[in-house]
């Protein structure tokens, strides 16, 4: 890719992590936490600006990140979907939302997508492998926000649900790395071992 497309930045950073037993944000992988990672992540494909949404963080905030408390604690990850593109306002760059357990982010395909966005403006660009959209991993416009507002109003929190009757663009991926997340202890030491592996090839 030779352009370079502004985009807004999102981490969500409000899960339990029940299943996991820990602070996902929190867990260490290589050098970076998780949530420092997805951050640099978004810094490499040259997000113009970055929100984190959820719990207060330490040693992240600067002149590019700025902490967004969840406006519904506890009502899942719509809550703090619709909690960023309300503190974003309105914006004519899109915005690049990522849950925080991604350990094998790939820059190239954040870019890729945000791409998608500016080819096909007030559309929400998801991704999908193997027939399962990854909503987050996705790019919203802020247009979509009175939309999504009023389907959580009357009660909705599924966000495939709640978006129905915007215009959406799902792209088929192969199985692709970028993509897995972790919710266990067991998923995360794979992904620490495999990280650990592709770190030692470069």
């Amino acid at each position: 890719m030779t352009n370079n497309f502004p985009f807004i930045g999102v981490v969500l950073n409000g899960g339990r992590s029940e299943r996991m037993g820990a602070d996902k944000a929190n867990l260490a992988i290589g050098e970076e936490t998780l949530l420092e990672l997805t951050v640099s992540r978004l810094r490499k494909a040259f997000a113009s600006s970055i929100f984190i949404v959820g719990k207060e963080t330490v040693g992240l905030l600067d002149a590019e990140v700025n902490q967004v408390n969840d406006i519904w604690p506890g009502e899942g990850p719509l809550g703090g979907i619709l909690t960023a593109l309300q503190s974003i306002g309105e914006s004519d760059v899109p915005v690049m939302i990522l849950a925080c357990d991604f350990p094998n982010l790939d820059v190239t395909e954040i870019r890729s997508l945000v791409e998608y966005a500016y080819a096909n403006p007030d559309s929400i660009v998801v991704p999908s492998v193997k027939g399962r959209k990854q909503w987050m991993h996705a790019c919203w416009p802020t247009t979509a926000v009175g939309h999504i507002k009023e389907s959580f109003t009357r009660g909705e929190r599924a966000p495939h649900r709640a978006i129905e009757g915007l215009k959406t663009i799902v792209l088929e991926r192969s199985e692709m790395r970028a993509y897995l997340d972790v919710d266990t202890p067991e998923e995360f030491e794979e992904a620490k071992s495999s990280f650990k592996e592709q770190d030692e090839k470069k």
